[in-house]
């Protein structure tokens, strides 16, 4: 069992702990914020964002389970004469 530095529930976390803790960049969570996927709770005393944990984590599943991707296909022989070129 993994043990958070805070409630996921009350605890307020910055860009950079939501990212953290999805597994994504500050990027993604700007941009989650910005589709939004992904409200604000607060924020701080400069006026930026806070989250609370289970919201990033409903973020992430939802946007997860939305997702378009798609495996690399493998270099075929073919691939590799025509790049070597």
């Amino acid at each position: 069992m993994t043990v958070l530095p805070f409630d996921l529930h009350h605890d307020l976390i910055t860009v950079a702990q939501a990212a953290e803790l999805a597994g994504v960049t500050d990027d993604v969570i700007r941009q989650w914020k910005r589709r939004g996927h992904l409200e604000p709770a607060g924020t701080d005393d400069d006026g930026r964002p806070m989250f609370t944990g289970i919201a990033v984590l409903r973020a992430e599943a939802k946007t997860r389970k939305g997702a378009r991707r798609y495996p690399t296909p493998a270099p075929t022989e073919r691939d590799h004469l025509t790049n070597s070129a």
